[in-house]
């Protein structure tokens, strides 16, 4: 299962088909738009709105959600450093397929970490590998699947994002609650109840 849902949680797929028709909403209106980042970032264009649905609402690399944080907290993540020098302009950076949603811890520290050739699919949170590379445990961390755990880059990737941090464990719980307390409205008492376990956890992640 993939690390970053819940079993509340809709399924992250076709992404990369989502992403092009985000581009198409862009060019509908700026025909001769390139570099993307700089419309879907923009928190005043509509444009966000639609890449944060098609990461159905969350992180791309922790998961975070936004029943957590708001729209404007998300960022528009360079998957391949917007500055490498694979990349002739900021505009080839920005191209569509290039771009990840992510919560602003992820994408701050993330920062210009480079993704190696060899570990592109593993990491790229689009696609498929990347839910085998890592694991939720019975605790709710986020693990490096045993698998992978001698690969540098992968573990510098883990270590750098702080994905087993206590925060991602409490954000995942957290959501996990919001879903099961969505799925049962009709029965107040069970409904109150998880509500006030929601405020306890909720101001304990505050104030880490």
């Amino acid at each position: 299962m993939d690390y970053r849902r819940t079993k509340y949680c809709p399924e992250l797929i076709d992404v990369p088909q989502k992403k092009k028709e985000v581009e198409a909403l862009v060019k509908a209106e700026h025909p001769y738009a390139k570099d993307m980042h700089s419309y879907i970032s923009d928190n005043s264009q509509k444009f966000k709105l639609e890449f944060i649905k098609a990461y159905n609402g969350k992180c791309a690399y922790c998961g975070a959600s936004i029943d957590l944080i708001k729209k404007t907290e998300f960022e528009i993540d360079h998957f391949l450093y917007e500055k490498a020098s694979i990349f002739a302009t900021k505009k080839e950076a920005g191209d569509i397929q290039n771009l990840i949603l992510a919560c602003h811890d992820c994408n701050h520290d993330k920062n210009s970490f480079w993704i190696k050739k060899e570990e592109f699919e593993e990491l790229n949170p689009d696609g498929e590998k990347i839910k085998n590379v890592f694991i939720r445990d019975e605790q709710y961390y986020i693990r490096i699947n045993d698998k992978f755990k001698y690969n540098t880059t992968i573990e510098e990737f883990y270590r750098k994002l702080h994905l087993g941090s206590e925060l991602h464990r409490l954000d995942y719980l957290i959501m996990n609650i919001i879903g099961l307390q969505r799925s049962c409205e009709n029965n107040s008492d069970l409904y109150v109840g998880l509500g006030k376990i929601l405020d306890i956890i909720r101001q304990k992640r505050n104030i880490m």
